[in-house]
């Protein structure tokens, strides 16, 4: 049925088909600006209210389709409030997170 599949594929993403490059030094910024940390805590580690968001983010084109129309109690982050080149910039912010130490080296986890 026609209808029955257009109605569960995601809306169009309000972005051209190129990621735009991004600068990790404004995105650092912009994530605290805007108060991406306020759910996605200071490293984008995740905390009460959001999900972990790096290091090692999902793909671009999800991470922007999510910012656009996010699901849940994310606001939605339209291209009047943040440009394709802002959320590139937090993307690159996010990329560029160290991992987390291996939980070994963690001396309140040894037994």
């Amino acid at each position: 049925d026609p209808a029955a599949a257009q109605t569960q594929t995601a809306p169009p993403v309000e972005t051209s088909a190129a990621a735009p490059a991004g600068s990790a030094a404004k995105g650092r910024v912009l994530y605290g600006k805007i108060g991406c940390y306020q759910c996605h805590s200071e490293q984008g580690q995740g905390g009460t209210q959001g999900p972990r968001l790096g290091p090692r983010p999902i793909s671009f084109q999800a991470f922007l389709r999510y910012v656009r129309t996010p699901r849940g109690e994310m606001p939605p982050y339209k291209v009047k409030v943040m440009s394709d080149q802002d959320v590139a910039d937090v993307y690159a912010f996010l990329q560029g997170l160290p991992p987390p130490p291996p939980l070994s080296s963690l001396p309140l986890l040894q037994p």
